[in-house]
């Protein structure tokens, strides 16, 4: 786990892809967001058992070889157990997105979506809308 500090919405990322994360950490940072980086399941599990607050605005799970609703009740798990608000946004990134599907962000409830990850912009518009409603400002490009 890494964690970084600033006076930017926080964002707890759960991404299990070694080819992915990089890039997407390095696009979440660019957009003006700290991360608190998990690289497995399993470890971000363990890090909030450890009976830490950990503060986050926004989650979003990336995991390997999950479907859509494993991860959505994974991620929910995660929240859960963070102890954050009933509104904090969950984002579930499938990992095979079929082409019809590409580029769409699927509302499975108020807070918790599920984003067919197209490109970086697309996360950033859901992410900055998401934290709108939570009403905490996303950073000013």
């Amino acid at each position: 786990m890494h964690e970084n500090t600033d006076e930017y919405p926080t964002i707890f990322l759960v991404e299990e892809d070694d080819d992915v994360r990089p890039s997407l950490t390095k696009n979440l940072r660019k957009g003006g967001y700290r991360l608190l980086v998990s690289a497995a399941v399993e470890d971000a599990f363990e890090w909030l058992s450890s009976n830490r607050h950990i503060h986050a605005d926004l989650m979003v799970v990336n995991l390997l070889r999950k479907l859509p609703a494993e991860a959505l009740n994974i991620g929910r798990s995660l929240r859960e157990l963070a102890k954050y608000d009933w509104n904090t946004p969950l984002i579930v990134m499938p990992e095979q997105v079929p082409m019809d599907l590409q580029g769409l962000d699927e509302r499975v409830s108020d807070f918790d979506w599920i984003c067919y990850y197209e490109d970086g912009d697309q996360l950033h518009r859901l992410i900055a809308s998401l934290l709108k409603k939570k009403r905490i400002q996303p950073p000013v490009d």
